[in-house]
């Protein structure tokens, strides 16, 4: 029985070390490290084999490391050309960039078709560039890539693509329909960063030296338009630093006074005005001296970045409410109207209709003037009314002024006491002296209204009128409008009954000049608009003197 319980308790005993291992095994011991081999002298590869052992890729390399690719990248430079009916895009493959955006319906200083991508010295001559700011972005911008295009019915597709060994890649993509706006795919593939940038300008168009002296001009200023339509502008000498504009925006871009290249960015892309200093070869003067160096060109480009993929539209086109309108919704308010744009819409409506039935902008500008003439004629009735009473009443306002002249130092409330007398003497006689006013102020909404009808609306640009005014939207070359508007106006004045002091016929005087000078070098349209105006009222005068009782009293005939 002992023995029994004594063969039970030493199989327990087993069957329990057993388990115990089974279940808790001991650790094993940590390897010992390998001790490093000898140096040995090895016997030199040859060429042969060295080439081999390169062209074969390390399959045990280390975790992290990049393995090579086939590179993609053109071995020639190539341009493509794609033209619709409105636009001429040349793309060339050195970084899929744009080297010529023109607009085949309007034509240029030279008398080609308008080419929007600055050209001139110390310019590219490109746009759509790879923003450099990135290293990568900065080689594809430089190198040749590989091209396709697919052309169909309705638009064509034309596609660049670059690729490093490590896997870097870029790949671009145009689409362009039938009018003014180009798609515009990029897409970065590879390790590392992802930001795409694609960079619009600097500067826009090729402008002469005297619209970039003139102050009414503003070629390569940056604009934006926010989803709430809200337009910001800055001028490219008043941007000093980058100025993100950040994203959901409907366009951001170039522009001058009738032409515009924009983006119009997705949800996703952000887009910043960036200002860039240009700074052109010094010529050499007479007797191979070299000249002082030129100052730098202050202009404006503006990006577009997104991370991994950059899809927008691109506009390349003219400022036509119609256009921008049907390209993107509220495109529309880019056109700066000013203040009075109310009144401008109307006025275009006008110029057009009489355009429609004699196609000359500057006769079209002369009926309007009538039409508007004859819509204030009311309000120039009650101006001359106003001014015939307030003439009549001069001799009484002259006692009153001689009557208060010497208590006006003496007594401090003298100047209060003529005046309430004066105002009294109108409301006796009825008379608003303010009332010859008001035709000439709201003479002004319609004349900054005209203002900027020239200065924006595409149709009247480089329209011509007649004789030496080749250009409704330009100065006058000669001046000559401006003088006879200043002689008119001066005319008119005199013909206007006399309802001040000596004092204000000498300020009153010197307005003409005024006007004269200010308008000197302002659009012929507007001149001419002013100078109809101011015939108009010499004639309504005259006519309003004979046949009216407002006219001067007859002399008594002599006996």
């Amino acid at each position: 029985m002992d023995s029994k319980r004594l063969a039970m308790a030493f199989g327990l005993s087993a069957a329990i070390l057993i388990l115990w291992t089974v279940l808790f095994p001991a650790p094993k011991p940590a390897p010992r490290a390998a001790a490093p081999p000898k140096a040995t002298a090895a016997a030199p590869a040859s060429p042969t084999a060295a080439a081999a052992a390169a062209a074969v890729p390390d399959v045990a390399a280390a975790p992290g490391s990049v393995v090579p690719v086939p590179p993609v990248v053109a071995a020639e430079p190539r341009f493509v050309s794609v033209r619709n009916g409105a636009l001429t895009l040349q793309l060339s493959n050195r970084g899929g960039e744009v080297v010529s955006a023109r607009l085949s319906r309007f034509l240029g200083h030279e008398g080609a078709p308008l080419e929007l991508v600055r050209r001139d010295a110390p310019f590219a001559g490109r746009t759509l560039v790879l923003d450099p700011v990135d290293p990568f972005l900065a080689r594809a911008a430089a190198a040749l890539h590989e091209t396709t295009v697919e052309e169909g019915r309705a638009e064509t597709v034309v596609r660049f693509r670059y690729r490093e060994a490590d896997g870097q890649g870029i790949t671009r993509t145009y689409t362009v329909g039938t009018g003014y706006l180009v798609g515009l795919k990029v897409e970065r593939e590879g390790p590392g960063s992802r930001a795409v940038g694609v960079v619009l300008g600097p500067g826009m168009g090729n402008p002469t030296k005297e619209e970039l002296e003139n102050r009414y001009t503003k070629p390569g200023s940056g604009v934006s338009l926010t989803a709430s339509r809200s337009v910001s502008r800055k001028a490219k000498d008043g941007l000093e630093e980058p100025l993100p504009l950040g994203t959901g925006l409907i366009a951001a871009g170039l522009e001058d006074n009738y032409f515009l290249s924009a983006f119009l960015p997705g949800a996703r892309e952000s887009l910043m005005l960036r200002p860039v200093s240009l700074v052109a070869r010094p010529s050499a003067a007479a007797g191979g001296v070299p000249a002082a160096a030129p100052e730098p060109l202050v202009e404006t480009e503006v990006v577009v970045s997104g991370a991994g993929v950059v899809e927008t539209g691109v506009y390349f086109g003219p400022k036509d409410i119609e256009v921008l309108r049907s390209v993107r919704a509220g495109m529309e308010k880019i056109i700066d109207y000013g203040w009075f744009a109310i009144v401008v819409s109307p006025l275009l409506w006008l110029l057009k209709q009489f355009h429609a039935a004699i196609p000359n902008w500057g006769v079209a500008i002369i009926l309007a003037t009538i039409v508007i003439k004859i819509v204030l004629f009311p309000l120039t009735w009650k101006q001359l009314v106003s001014m015939k009473k307030m003439s009549s009443l001069q001799p009484k306002i002259e006692a009153i002024r001689l009557k208060w002249s010497p208590k006006l130092k003496s007594d401090p409330q003298a100047r209060v006491k003529m005046n309430e007398e004066t105002m009294a003497l109108y409301r006796t006689e009825k008379v608003n002296p303010a009332g010859g006013c008001l035709p000439l102020l709201l003479q002004m909404p319609i004349l900054i209204a005209f203002y900027n009808l020239l200065s924006h609306a595409i149709d009247l640009r480089h329209a011509p009128f007649a004789l030496w005014i080749q250009d409704l939207s330009a100065k006058d070359p000669y001046y000559v409008t401006p003088i006879l508007m200043t002689l008119t106006m001066w005319l008119q004045q005199q013909m206007m009954p006399a309802t001040g002091d000596a004092m204000t016929k000498k300020v009153m005087g010197f307005l003409p000049l005024v006007f004269g000078f200010m308008f000197k070098d302002m659009p012929s349209g507007l001149v001419l608009y002013w100078l109809v105006q101011n015939v108009l009222s010499i004639a309504q005068q005259l006519l309003l003197e004979r046949y009216t009782d407002l006219g001067m009293r007859p002399k008594a005939k002599k006996a």
